[in-house]
């Protein structure tokens, strides 16, 4: 029988090979002038696939004309985005990490609009 220690040790090199979420630009949660043209999601570590990405506004429009890996950093999906309208944005996002896991998660931000 295997104690709780044995079996922590045996289960976190599984736990630490998962890529995470290390950045986004726009950050989560700022206000930036307006929808830039690209959004940068960069994770932890390599990636395999970029499975989806959205980016909605208010009324659940999708504003990406494409997204793929960096072709330089296998850690950094790329999303070239289009119709910049003001208002917050939900970024949605799946991908499949090197160790071949499923990765998914999203985050905000507000564009104000040009004045």
């Amino acid at each position: 029988m295997l104690t709780a220690s044995a079996v922590a040790l045996i289960a976190a090199p599984a736990a630490l090979s998962h890529s995470g979420l290390r950045s986004t630009s726009p950050k989560a949660g700022s206000v930036v002038t307006s929808l830039p043209a690209k959004v940068i999601i960069t994770f932890r570590g390599r990636l395999l696939r970029v499975t989806r990405v959205k980016v909605l506004d208010r009324r659940g429009a999708n504003h990406v004309v494409w997204a793929r890996l960096d072709p330089r950093n296998a850690a950094r999906v790329v999303v070239r985005t289009r119709k910049p309208v003001p208002g917050p944005y939900r970024v949605l996002w799946k991908v499949q990490a090197e160790d071949g896991h499923s990765e998914a998660g999203s985050f905000r931000f507000r564009a104000r609009g040009r004045r």
